[in-house]
């Protein structure tokens, strides 16, 4: 029995650590090429922990070997355009224009109610708001909506460009986040002035407060009947993150 956990606790963490070097692509993203890899490298590791007869260098030796064979197809489509297109294949376009493409849902039997489901998915109510659809080569659909349904931009608008960064979020679950707030260059006398404005005591009643690169602050109480604010923290010419 020990030595059926200790096999399995080796087993998950070499597994665990194989995955982890293959990238942080979800399993919805990966290639045809890695969703085969990560399928095998788990059959690898549960037949030692299942049979104990199992050598386990093998089974581990086994995840080593996939694992440089998909270091080697991602240095290989990484490196030449024709290799990527063979190894992973191509994005096929199953709407153009606003028109399903037939020819190209019948090659793919691609059923016509996952497109319309996948339509949906992105926000869109049908196929009269779209523009195009591509599907990827990880399965990933690319929804597009048309001239007349996609929202106008700034500059369509006339309007100036505005920078677009990442928010930082400045409390977490009621906790200070120090490396946030050195990034944004607010200090915390500052920021709980702030909070105590708007009738939050500490930051252990904040959910969380999040501070966007236009020095808008938004934050949300804790508890069911928690407030939702949204308050200038900062001049947007002091934003330098």
């Amino acid at each position: 029995m020990i030595n059926g956990f200790f096999r399995t606790v080796l087993l998950f963490l070499v597994t665990a650590v194989a995955l982890r070097l293959m990238g942080k692509r979800q399993l919805a993203e990966l290639q045809p090429y890695e969703v085969v890899i990560t399928l095998m490298i788990s059959d690898l590791a549960t037949l030692p922990m299942n049979d104990v007869e199992v050598p386990l260098l093998g089974g581990v030796v086994a995840i080593a070997t996939l694992l440089i064979l998909h270091s080697l197809l991602s240095a290989l489509s990484f490196a030449s355009m024709p290799l990527r297109r063979l190894i992973c294949g191509r994005p096929s376009v199953l709407v153009r224009d606003g028109r399903i493409c037939e020819k190209e849902l019948q090659r793919l039997c691609f059923d016509l109610s996952d497109l319309m489901e996948g339509i949906r998915s992105q926000g869109l109510t049908g196929l009269h708001e779209t523009g195009s659809v591509v599907l990827e080569t990880n399965g990933a659909l690319s929804v597009f909506p048309s001239a007349d349904s996609r929202p106008a931009t700034r500059g369509e608008q006339g309007l100036p460009s505005r920078y677009d960064g990442i928010p930082l979020t400045l409390i977490l679950d009621g906790k200070l986040q120090r490396r946030p707030l050195t990034i944004s260059g607010v200090e915390e006398e500052r920021l709980m002035q702030a909070l105590q404005v708007h009738g939050i005591r500490a930051a252990a009643d904040v959910l969380v407060a999040a501070l966007d690169t236009q020095g808008m602050l938004l934050v949300q109480e804790k508890g069911e009947t928690g407030r939702l604010l949204r308050f200038h923290l900062m001049n947007e010419s002091e934003v330098g993150w």
